[in-house]
């Protein structure tokens, strides 16, 4: 009797997963890619923003220290 309910859970388990992704594959392909492009394009900014400050923290790190190594001469 256990059995049969696993069973019968995992096929209805089954059937409601097919019918809620079943609105994925029918949606606009094209909305889909320009959304993943728009991810991508905004990620790259995020990457090249996130890059950029910390390499200007880095130098005024560097360059706070050389000051300050040379103040104490």
């Amino acid at each position: 009797m256990i059995k049969l309910r696993q069973i019968v859970s995992n096929k209805s388990l089954v059937a409601a997963v097919a019918l809620t992704s079943g609105s994925a594959f029918a949606a606009d392909p094209s909305a889909a890619e320009t959304a993943i492009n728009a991810a991508v394009a905004s990620g790259k900014s995020m990457v090249g923003l996130t890059t950029s400050g910390v390499i200007g923290i880095a130098a005024l790190g560097f360059g706070l220290g050389m000051v300050v190594s040379w103040l104490r001469k």
